[in-house]
């Protein structure tokens, strides 16, 4: 059996599911939200939970990985001499993290 005959079989669907998304309004309401797909009979339901976090999940995705206003800050301030590193609190924060990735191991 050839590959090519597998993802040729899975092709289609997959491209109706993405249409699917597609056609998924948000909802901020606790109702509830249905969309029929076009003559396949398949319907997707979302609650107003699931469209709220669809949301947040777009606008977390516009916001941008870099501050870039606090990168500068930091830039001019060790340029000027004044960036001031303080060990006890980057100890602390060393700790915490250790911490936390031991209780996720176990």
């Amino acid at each position: 059996m050839a590959i090519n005959s597998i993802n040729s079989a899975i092709g289609p669907k997959s491209q109706s599911i993405n249409e699917s998304k597609n056609n998924i309004a948000p909802q901020t309401s606790n109702q509830t939200n249905q969309v029929a797909t076009g003559g396949t009979g398949d319907t997707v339901t979302l609650t107003g939970t699931a469209s709220q976090l669809r949301t947040l999940e777009h606008q977390i995705a516009s916001l941008p990985v870099v501050d870039m206003q606090r990168v500068e800050s930091i830039k001019q301030q060790i340029t000027s001499g004044s960036y001031q590193i303080d060990p006890l609190q980057i100890a602390d924060k060393m700790i915490k993290i250790e911490s936390a990735i031991n209780k996720g191991l176990t």
